[in-house]
């Protein structure tokens, strides 16, 4: 009996989960426009700077690679933030347009931040001590997101990563 009532928990927890999987896939799917059209505005920015600057085209590469992986993330930040909102609205609760529910925005806000931060570190370290990105970024992954989550097809990514941003920075600072 109590095997029976286990197993039924369990049940309902992976329905449960993959009931939000679906929802964070969807919301995941409605960015992929906004996301596009911001990706392909920076990539345009950047490979103008780059060219401007005389870097030599080797460079080119790496910057997109850098911009794909920060698209994909950023997309998966923002639908996470949307999602857990909308799990904690209540089943009568009249929907906020985006822009107004005070949630979705602090969480898009901080998440954003967060990945910044990132960004502002793994240069530094990139350039002091570099033999950290790889394993920190490794130790810092989000596999069970990634097979939630699958890149967009514009990004042609080869090997897509989501990344745990706070812990990410905290592990290249402090090895």
């Amino acid at each position: 009996m109590v095997r029976a009532s286990i197993v039924l928990i369990l049940l309902a927890a992976a329905g449960m989960a993959h009931a939000q999987d679906h929802m964070l896939q969807g919301i995941y799917a409605g960015l992929q426009d906004n996301i596009r059209n911001e990706y392909e505005f920076h990539l345009t920015q950047a490979m103008r700077q780059l060219l401007a600057s005389g870097a030599p085209p080797a460079k080119i590469e790496p910057v997109k690679e850098r911009m794909k992986q920060l698209s994909y993330n950023k997309a998966a930040l923002i639908a996470t933030c949307i999602a857990d909102a909308e799990k904690e609205r209540g089943p009568n609760a009249a929907p906020l347009p985006l822009g107004q529910n005070l949630v979705v925005t602090t969480c898009v806000d901080i998440k954003l931040k967060q990945m910044q931060k990132f960004s502002d570190l793994a240069a530094y370290a990139d350039f002091f001590f570099p033999e950290r990105i790889a394993s920190c970024g490794e130790s810092s992954r989000l596999p069970e997101r990634e097979q939630v989550l699958r890149p967009y097809e514009f990004l042609f990514l080869g090997e897509p990563k989501l990344f745990d941003f706070p812990r990410y920075s905290e592990c290249l600072m402090k090895r």
